[in-house]
Parts: C-alpha cells; sequence; structure tokens
C-alpha cells in the first residue's frame, strides 16, 4: 500500500468518527504497517467496520496480513488418507481377554 492510499484511509475513518485524530506519530506508524497490505482487502474490512462499529477501529480491526503459502494440510489429509486405505484391509485380532466378552469371533 502507498502512502496516498494510507491517507485516504486515515482520512476516511476521521471524517466518519469525529471524535477521531490521528497524531503524527500515529500516522507514521500507519505507513510502517500497512507498507506490506493490499489496499482494496483493508479498505473493504473499513467498510465493514464502518457498518458495524461506532467506535474507531483500531489497527487490528482492519489489518490484512500476508501468510506464507502452506501445504501442511494437503500433505496432512494425504497422510490420513493413506492410513486409513493400510488399516482398512487389516483386521486388528482382539486381545484374548475381551475374545470372551466379543461377539466378533478373533
Amino acid at each position: 500500500m502507498t502512502k496516498e492510499e494510507v491517507v485516504k484511509l486515515l482520512v476516511l475513518i476521521e471524517s466518519v468518527y469525529s471524535n477521531c485524530i490521528f497524531k503524527d506519530d500515529t500516522v507514521l506508524q500507519w505507513f510502517q504497517f500497512c507498507s506490506q497490505m493490499d489496499f482494496e482487502k483493508v479498505f473493504a474490512k473499513l467498510k465493514k467496520h464502518i457498518r458495524k462499529s461506532p467506535f474507531p477501529p483500531a489497527f487490528s480491526d482492519i489489518a490484512v496480513f500476508y501468510f506464507d503459502e502452506n501445504h501442511f494440510l494437503a500433505t496432512l489429509q494425504e497422510w490420513m488418507a493413506e492410513e486409513c486405505e493400510s488399516k482398512s484391509n487389516k483386521r486388528v485380532p482382539l486381545p484374548a481377554w475381551l475374545t470372551e466378552y466379543s461377539p466378533r469371533k478373533s
């Protein structure tokens, strides 16, 4: 996000919430934090916040952070599928103490 886009966000916040006025230090911090964010996504979250809240947003309310793509879930699902396939064909024998009480015969 560019500095001009950050200023647009802050001006919108100040215009909607009349009791909110940003100090210079706060503006500089917003410049720093918003540099890695997508303006359109942050703006969409800000509009949603304005619709539902009578209070100005904290930075965390409208921030959109990027995350590295992670394939862990897909890998985990593959492992679980393999494990289910390997166990589905094998029948685990009952322990000797349980065979007496089970309707299943070894």
